[in-house]
């Protein structure tokens, strides 16, 4: 009875010391195998990475200056028609209408003759009469001369001739009626031609106000007529841009026209300025003429310009000789180029004479060939090293 349970703590010493042991051997063999078997890694060294750019080639030549500018269409002449004398209308052209077209010299409108018909025939009535005074006095004046001869023949002292004795001042006061009647018919046939009214050129009717039968009186308001010759375009430009636009009334420089709404297009040209500038936006004005706006004549068949159309105006302004056009986003903020120089990079100043919208013209800091660098850098340093994209000109 005794025996087992000391067999049992022999058992139990012998685990307890045993175990241990295994276990330490166990994790010690098992540190040195994966410190035998580690992966070792190779640093190495570092490669150095070129930036890779886009470039576009640049070549001067010669380049228009072109401004762009907003406008709307204006009569370069407008006039009220009024009549100068007063009567009731008997006549209207066919054309007289809103929108209608009148070839000069046409007549528009016909006031009622009768009364200033019956003017002249008495005006005329009136000259016959004075003119028959003056004749009448030129005889008496030539009798008054016959009895002073034969008064100073019969007198021994003479007779003394005076201006009275010879009918001189009723001589002038004959005249003087005679003239004033002719006055008086010249007038009265002028009123009898304003009862005709015409077109004083070729003409859109762009208002009426009075029909056939209508009273008129003398200056009353008959038509606002428009020149149909020409028309014209006022535009803003910027100040600083008028060197470059050539004025002229017949070489001004050449204007592209086209209507913001319509599509419609017009060739003009810059004849003159404003005289003044915008007061908020303090841009110039600038006129443009456009010739034969309806298609009527050497413009037949082009489509029809109307008043008051807004419309876009690009004005062809003088030329640049040996001018790099660059695209304007390749221009930096310091007014430099970045440039594709034997696997360099060169930052390079220029000195812009012309902008527009999307495009700089240089005419010093470039020379033919040059590569333009039109990629991004993030960090610019002359001198670093670049490459070319594939297909890029070396």
């Amino acid at each position: 009875m005794n025996q087992t349970p000391s067999k049992r703590s022999v058992g139990v010493i012998l685990i307890k010391i045993i175990l241990p042991v295994c276990l330490t051997a166990l994790g010690v063999a098992g540190f040195w195998y994966y410190k035998s078997n580690t992966v070792k890694f190779k640093r190495k060294p570092a490669v150095k990475t070129v930036p890779v750019v886009d470039t576009i080639k640049v070549n001067p030549g010669r380049a228009t200056a072109q401004i762009r500018a907003m406008g709307i269409v204006q009569p370069d002449r407008e006039v009220v028609i009024k009549s100068q004398v007063a009567g009731t209308i008997i006549q209207v052209a066919p054309e007289f209408v809103q929108g209608g077209l009148i070839p000069k010299g046409q007549t528009m409108v016909r006031i009622d003759p009768a009364d200033y018909t019956l003017a002249v025939n008495k005006a005329q009535n009136a000259l016959a009469q004075v003119q028959a005074d003056f004749d009448i006095e030129k005889g008496q004046q030539q009798i008054a001369k016959e009895e002073l001869k034969l008064m100073a023949a019969m007198s021994p002292d003479g007779v003394k001739e005076t201006s009275l004795a010879l009918r001189k001042p009723q001589l002038e006061q004959a005249r003087v009626a005679v003239e004033s009647a002719k006055s008086d018919l010249e007038a009265a046939r002028l009123d009898l031609e304003r009862t005709r009214i015409m077109a004083p050129f070729h003409a859109l009717v762009l208002s009426k106000e009075v029909d056939e039968g209508a009273m008129t009186a003398a200056q009353g308001a008959l038509a606002t007529l428009v020149d149909v010759t020409c028309y014209q375009v006022e535009v803003q430009v910027p100040m600083d841009r008028l060197d470059r636009i050539r004025f002229h009334e017949t070489h001004g420089s050449p204007v592209r026209i086209r209507s913001l709404y319509a599509g419609r297009e017009w060739e003009g040209r810059v004849v003159r300025t404003t005289g003044a500038v915008t007061e908020q936006s303090r841009m110039a004005g600038v006129i443009i003429r456009v010739d034969d706006p309806l298609g009527l004549g050497s413009a037949k068949g082009r489509a029809a310009m109307l008043l008051d159309d807004h419309v876009e105006a690009l004005i062809e302004g003088h030329s640049f000789d040996n001018a790099f056009p660059v695209p304007r986003t390749l221009v930096r903020e310091d007014s430099s180029l970045w440039i594709f120089n034997d696997g360099h990079l060169e930052i390079r100043k220029v000195a812009p004479v012309w902008i527009e919208n999307n495009r700089v013209f240089i005419q010093s800091g470039l020379s033919p060939g040059d590569l333009v660098i039109s990629s991004d850098l993030p960090t610019p340093v002359p001198g670093m090293a670049l490459t070319l994209a594939s297909g890029e000109d070396r």
